[in-house]
Order: structure tokens, then sequence, then C-alpha cells
């Protein structure tokens, strides 16, 4: 039986739930969807992807998950700039760290962690360019 603390507290979260579907509305209608391109496509499904992830992971409900998405969505665009801002150090500070690491490797093993790179390189790229075009290049 529900005591008069725990009905006023599932209340509460009710309450806070439906404002923040109907926020969540009204954001959506005042600034409309994003236009369907590849893109976006791709990008609300790298999303849903997350979003059913952390469901089966915790435990989530219908309900959570699509407030997962959409706050994944909310955030999308600081994140990428975020990225976009970031990316080239990482870039510059990777190329430095492989060099300190080439120094100590014998003339195999240089060849071989070349190779290691290329195939590292590779990977990271096509992961970029199912990103790219989403807050700048990359």
């Amino acid at each position: 039986m529900l005591n008069r603390s725990k009905l006023s507290a599932v209340v509460l979260l009710t309450a806070v739930f439906a404002s923040g579907t109907v926020v969540g509305g009204a954001v959506s209608a005042a600034w409309g969807d994003r236009p369907n391109t590849e893109e976006n496509r791709r990008e609300r499904r790298r999303d849903r992807d997350y979003a059913s992830h952390l469901q089966e992971e915790l435990g989530l409900s219908t309900s959570q998950r699509d407030s997962v998405q959409q706050i994944l969505k909310t955030y999308q665009q600081a994140m990428s700039e975020l990225w976009s801002d970031v990316r080239p150090r990482m870039q510059e500070i990777r190329v430095e760290v492989r060099g300190h690491i080439t120094d100590v490797l014998d003339e195999e093993q240089q060849a071989r962690f070349a190779e290691h790179n290329a195939r590292s390189d590779s990977a990271r790229a096509a992961r970029s360019d199912g990103r790219r075009g989403r807050g700048g290049s990359r």
C-alpha cells in the first residue's frame, strides 16, 4: 500500500515526466525536425542505437529510452562543435606519440607498427565518414 509520501513522490515524478514531454513536444514543434537527409538519418540511427544499448544494459523503459534519444539529439550539435575544435589537437598528439613509440622499436617492429597505424587510421576514417558533416569537417 502506498503511504502519503510515496504517493506524493509518484505524483511528482509523473508530473515532471509529463511536463518534460510537453516541453519537448513544444520545442520540436517550434524548431521543427531536421531535414530528412542521409546525414540526419545516420545521426538518428546512431542515437537510437546508443539509446537501445542503454535500454538493454540498464533495463530502461521505452519512455526512458525515448527520453535518452531526445537528450542525445539536444546535445548533438554542441558535442560536434566541441570535437571539431579538439580533433586537430588530438591528431597532433597522436602523431607525436607514434613518433616516440617508433623511436624505441627495431626496424621490423617499426614496419609492423606502421601497418597497425594504417589499419587504425583506416578504421578511424571509416567511423568519421559516418559522422562527417555534423558540425564541421573531420
